[in-house]
């Protein structure tokens, strides 16, 4: 059956973790035709150069996607980090990017201390009055112990006083510092005794020097104090003053960004020629379909393409490409994406203005055939803060698009339907469960509660992310539970310093993921190429849907009498005539057919012909559209 060599594809979103499907991707090309293909966030990404792929399969669009593997663990030397390369910042936003990035050295990768490229960002990231404050606080912090112990520490002290201070000096110590003593490497314990170090050559006795601990504690805490108002201020101002200018984000995608010596201290990586994210996006995108202009969605022909983004102005996802009519500024999208593509849109103009920049006119969002991909690809992935949100427009008020995984990061319902023709596969990301190894993991396809998510919580920033993960994921990590869903779900386990926000992950690393997708996607094409386990996935969708039909039998027979009655009693409003191709003019024109469909549908309330169905009973119900 020809049904049998087509699938539809999910994918997870997860930041750098989309160099996990590629190879994962291929394999299943190998056997499969996608029809329908989703993602949000990094899983957009990935969604948009698949679909590209099979657009150009007959050129050789898979082996392309295969290469861009090789194209990231290839590098040597600055070329190894190309994957940090495509984040680029502005010259507005470098100072805020060089301390993301500061935080993110590791000696065993990068070669670079967090703590010497955090000095160096911080060090640029204030102005000249803000630095002279920080001087001064520094200048008081070094010279303030040994300043009370050679001039103004009296030259005797009570025994009881002497006492008392050296217990407060004491418990202070292991107060502040000993929650630091494994955070902190030994060059940074060096400098912060320094001062102590001083303060004590020169004590004339040993109540002198109990002092000055404690003098050298106070000034720490007051150095500790002076620095995070100095900088919590600074970013006030600057997200005040800038926040929607940068479009809430610190990379934009496209422009043309240069390291400066500043920014090459504080860890930001040499540039080696790589575009910034959204300019390579856009290429790979032509080149895996095999266009010369940006690639549409009337370009990819029958196959579909479904992308989530999340309205933030209105609190709602949305489906890319949408159904609903959108205006866009020229110069809004040029920040965000490619000059070119930008141009090729070539949208009427509206006669309105963009209340962002109110000399330009606005103009109307192609419709799907001419809307490029590369444009619903980087409104799915705007991750908050780190990206560039994306503004649209209508009824005249600015609407701000980011990250699709806001409201869905696995959108494994995209393509779903009470009876699939063939199966949409899922391609998920997942840490490693307590004590299990195993890189990959594909559940078995029956209804068992074996391998349901499980996080063990053991710490308080454990507790609050797995707050934050529940909350925005819940809804899709049930949904991958449901038999008929779990058993097409390959899970991708990473570590810690694996995928995610890890920018810098060494060529061996993104190898080793990219190796994981691959065999994620064997174990899903060796097991639907097998008739049976295709069979058996039909048929437990069909014993889950007949569930959920029963359940609707049992309204419509339980029920029947009273929307009979109200079919033959009821005026439909001149307000809902929109609702028929004719406006009706004696009640419905369809009660009939209603009538005989009630009807029908309450004969199945029976429990006879569906016994045996699953230990699962999930709800049927309508909801509104993305």
């Amino acid at each position: 059956m020809e049904y049998d060599r087509y699938c539809d594809l999910t994918m997870r979103g997860g930041t750098t973790s989309g160099v996990v499907y590629p190879l994962a991707v291929a394999s299943l090309a190998r056997h499969y035709e996608f029809k329908q293909i989703g993602g949000a966030s990094a899983g957009a990404i990935a969604a948009g150069f698949t679909a590209a792929a099979e657009r150009g399969r007959a050129s050789g669009g898979f082996e392309k996607l295969t290469q861009l593997i090789d194209w990231f663990t290839s590098g040597t030397g600055a070329d190894r980090w190309r994957l940090a390369q495509l984040f680029q910042p502005t010259g507005k936003t470098r100072a805020l990017y060089r301390i993301v990035v500061a935080t993110m050295q590791k000696r065993e990768t990068t070669g670079r201390s967090a703590i010497s490229c955090l000095f160096f960002a911080l060090l640029g990231a204030v102005g000249m009055r803000a630095k002279s404050v920080l001087a001064l606080m520094a200048s008081l912090w070094l010279g303030g112990p040994v300043l009370w112990s050679a001039w103004l520490a009296p030259s005797s002290y009570p025994g009881w006083l002497a006492a008392l201070v050296v217990v407060l000096a004491l418990a202070c110590v292991v107060m502040v510092l000993w929650p630091l003593r494994s955070s902190l490497p030994w060059p940074a314990w060096v400098f912060v005794a320094v001062p102590l170090v001083l303060g004590l050559a020169f004590s004339r006795h040993y109540a002198t020097a109990a002092v000055v601990l404690l003098v050298w504690l106070v000034l720490t805490l007051a150095a500790v104090s002076a620095l995070t108002v100095t900088y919590g201020y600074a970013m006030q101002r600057y997200l005040k003053n800038n926040a929607r200018s940068i479009h809430f984000g610190l990379v934009p995608g496209t422009g043309d960004f240069t390291p400066s010596w500043l920014d090459r201290l504080a860890g930001v990586p040499k540039s080696t020629g790589v575009p910034p994210l959204a300019d390579w996006i856009a290429d790979q995108l032509d080149s895996l379909a095999g266009t010369e202009d940006a690639l549409t969605f009337g370009d990819l022909g029958d196959i579909n393409l479904v992308l989530m983004t999340t309205d933030l102005s209105q609190g709602r996802p949305y489906r890319l490409p949408f159904k609903e009519d959108w205006q866009y500024c020229e110069e809004c999208l040029g920040y965000v994406l490619p000059r070119r593509v930008v141009e090729q849109m070539n949208g009427a103009v509206t006669g309105e203005k963009c209340p962002l920049h109110e000399h330009m006119p606005l103009r109307s969002l192609p419709g799907r055939e001419d809307l490029p991909v590369v444009l619903a690809v980087r409104m799915s992935l705007s991750f908050p803060g780190l990206i560039a949100a994306v503004p649209l427009c209508r009824d005249g008020r600015v609407h701000w698009f980011s990250d699709g995984g806001i409201t869905s990061n696995f959108p494994i319902h995209f393509f779903d339907s009470l009876l699939p023709r063939w199966p949409t596969f899922g391609l998920s990301l997942q840490p490693y469960p307590n004590g299990d190894t195993e890189e990959v993991w594909l559940p078995e396809q029956d209804a068992s509660t074996s391998g349901t998510h499980y996080a063990s919580l053991n710490s308080m920033p454990r507790f609050l992310v797995s707050i934050l993960d529940t909350f925005l994921d819940w809804r899709d990590t049930m949904q991958s539970a449901l038999p008929g869903y779990r058993g097409r779900i390959a899970h991708v386990r990473q570590a810690d310093h694996e995928g995610g926000t890890n920018l810098f992950m060494p060529p061996a690393t993104i190898r080793r993921l990219a190796l994981r997708g691959q065999r994620a996607g064997d174990l899903l094409r060796e097991r639907f190429e097998q008739q049976q386990n295709t069979d058996r996935y039909r048929w437990i969708r069909l014993r889950m849907a007949m569930r959920e039909y029963q359940e609707l039998g049992v309204q419509a027979a339980d029920r029947d009498a009273m929307y009979e009655e109200l079919l033959e009693r009821f005026q439909i409003p001149e307000a809902l005539h929109e609702w028929f191709r004719t406006p009706p003019q004696d009640g419905d024109p369809y009660r009939d057919g209603i009538e005989v469909a009630l009807d029908h549908v309450g004969r199945l309330k029976d429990d006879g012909p569906f016994d045996g169905v699953p230990p699962v009973d999930p709800d049927l119900r309508l909801t509104p559209p993305e």
